[in-house]
């Protein structure tokens, strides 16, 4: 039985997201990871917003996000919620990505870069690399997490502008919309890969409770160092870099979450455990 190597990749919007990434990287990602070595997999977590450490001014930011998604393209875990993110322009992006991914200019200006992960993960661009095209394949098996919206009662005014497209330049409106067709194109998606049998994706509508005993910027700093200290990776600069502008009142984070009365994180671990089975099926004969 070879060892297997594996990269649980992670993606969502930013700032409003960190309850669950240290929920994930707390409570499933070491049970999985001595899971996986008792059946010779080794197993590595990625987060494609912190494959660049730099701030948004840097034009490499989707092509960082989108090489790190073609880096293994067996998992794709993504936390949904109710803010649209960042939507970046040309004026953030260099030739080198529309070089390596030309239908790029298609949707540049357009759609949020949390939404162009997704499509990535999904219905791969094509890249240009090595002088020719490369064939990607659909992420084998994604799986899609939709915070429900029940919490928002708790929140203060400001709050609310970084869970939510309040604080938005534009109509809420529209950046709503534009998140409700992006979850119906990934449950349209999931039809049509379930009738051909291309992937494996799963869709989960979570709930989380609003915990005022918690400090939402003590969150990301644990969750900064705990990723640092998996990784290997100097954050300091990062976390410098997006300390200025996350929320400034912190009382309070997401916390609690449950998937129809159980906690969230069974649900995520058998999701994943189902397709570490079926993605090395000599790993588990025993």
């Amino acid at each position: 039985m070879a060892t297997q190597h594996v990269t649980l990749m992670i993606t969502s919007t930013f700032y409003d997201m960190f309850g669950e990434y240290y929920y994930f990287l707390k409570e499933v990602f070491p049970y999985l990871k001595e899971y996986c070595a008792k059946h010779d997999i080794i197993l590595y977590y990625r987060d494609v917003a912190f494959s660049l450490l730099n701030d948004y001014t840097d034009k490499s930011i989707i092509l960082d996000d989108f090489r790190s998604i073609d880096f293994d393209r067996t998992f794709f875990i993504c936390f949904r919620g109710h803010k649209l993110g960042w939507k970046p322009d040309y004026k953030n992006v260099n030739g080198l990505t529309i070089d390596e991914y030309p239908e790029l200019v298609k949707f540049v200006g357009n759609v949020s870069i949390t939404e162009l992960s997704i499509m990535h993960a999904l219905i791969p661009f094509d890249k240009f690399e090595d002088n020719e095209f490369q064939d990607l394949k659909p992420v084998k098996h994604s799986m899609f997490y939709f915070r429900d919206s029940a919490f928002l009662d708790e929140l203060s005014e400001t709050q609310k502008m970084f869970y939510t497209n309040m604080g938005d330049d534009d109509n809420k409106k529209v950046h709503d919309m534009e998140i409700a067709k992006a979850k119906d194109l990934v449950h349209e998606v999931k039809r049509q890969h379930d009738k051909q049998g291309k992937s494996d994706i799963k869709i989960r509508y979570y709930e989380g409770s609003w915990n005022k005993a918690l400090d939402g910027h003590e969150i990301f700093l644990k969750y900064a160092e705990e990723y640092s200290r998996i990784t290997g990776m100097n954050l300091d600069c990062f976390i410098k870099t997006h300390e200025k502008n996350m929320c400034y009142d912190y009382n309070g984070c997401l916390d609690n979450f449950e998937y129809e009365g159980e906690p969230l994180k069974e649900i995520i671990i058998r999701d994943i455990i189902d397709g570490l089975k079926a993605e090395f099926p000599e790993n588990f004969k025993d």
